[in-house]
């Protein structure tokens, strides 16, 4: 493969690498903690968008169990963002494998 091939192949990756995360920061995830008393919505980046906290868990007393659940509904929902950004940008860079190894 030529410079130039190799070149070209680079831009191509580069404009789908783009696309895909475009693709992401316009796509949701959902992550829940507590049997969905804890909700956090994420884009597919993984930046939080939303938190919804059912009232029923809102007690003075057991701040620290409210704590632990946005936590753990927190990375819930960066974990599946994570999920999603491995799939979408490994779809879009799926043809640098021709490319001889070089990323």
């Amino acid at each position: 493969m030529n410079i130039q091939q190799l070149m070209k192949e680079a831009q191509k990756a580069q404009r789908k690498m783009a696309e895909a995360q475009e693709r992401l920061a316009g796509l949701t995830v959902e992550g829940t903690a507590g049997g969905g008393m804890v909700t956090v919505m994420a884009n597919g980046a993984g930046s939080i968008s939303k938190v919804t906290i059912d009232p029923s868990v809102v007690d003075p007393q057991e701040v620290e169990l409210l704590e632990d659940l946005v936590t753990a509904a927190v990375n819930d929902a960066q974990r599946k963002a994570k999920e999603l950004q491995e799939a979408e940008l490994g779809a879009a860079m799926g043809g640098l494998g021709s490319m001889g190894g070089l990323f």
